[in-house]
Formats: structure tokens, C-alpha cells, sequence
């Protein structure tokens, strides 16, 4: 496992700033709850954490991916959450 993801200097420095491990990335990265392209080489493993959505941008179709940064996706949490509340909206009916 440990040459499946790999992290540039960015993502190295983001790791400390944001204090998260590389085995709590690297676990999200290789099992995501979501995952979304944004274009033919880039790709966002998406993890929801408590009321946070954390987005770890990656690089690469198979392994070793890269890491090239990852964040708190506000946007994102807001229209989770919205899309919890109308399912749950939805059971009640």
C-alpha cells in the first residue's frame, strides 16, 4: 500500500496545515464515499467526516495516484446536507 498514493510538496504541506495523517488520506483516496471527475486526469475522492465534506484532488487513473491537494468542500457539505434533508423529507410522506 504504500507506493499506491503518493503526495506532492503541495499536498505534503496541506497534510500538516490541515493536521491529517497520509494513512487518512490515503484510506479516503482508495475508498471513497464519492468520487467526481473534473476532467480526463484529475478526479476528487470525496469522504463525508461528521458535518464536513473533505475533497482530496487527485491525479491519475490508476495507481500510484497523486495526491495534488485536498479541503473542507463547503459547497459541496451544503448541497449534501439539502439532499439529506429532502430525502428525509421524502420518507415522511
Amino acid at each position: 500500500m504504500d507506493n499506491e498514493v503518493l503526495f506532492t510538496e503541495h499536498a505534503l504541506t496541506m497534510l500538516k496545515e490541515r493536521k491529517f495523517t497520509m494513512e487518512f488520506i490515503k484510506d479516503i483516496v482508495l475508498n471513497p464515499d464519492y468520487k467526481d471527475s473534473s476532467d480526463d486526469k484529475l478526479w476528487s475522492a470525496i469522504k463525508k467526516i461528521e458535518h464536513k465534506v473533505l475533497r482530496v484532488v487527485v491525479k491519475g487513473e490508476q495507481k500510484p495516484y497523486i495526491v495534488i491537494t485536498m479541503y473542507y468542500d463547503r459547497r459541496l457539505r451544503q448541497t449534501m446536507m439539502a439532499e439529506e434533508r429532502r430525502n428525509q423529507n421524502e420518507s415522511k410522506s
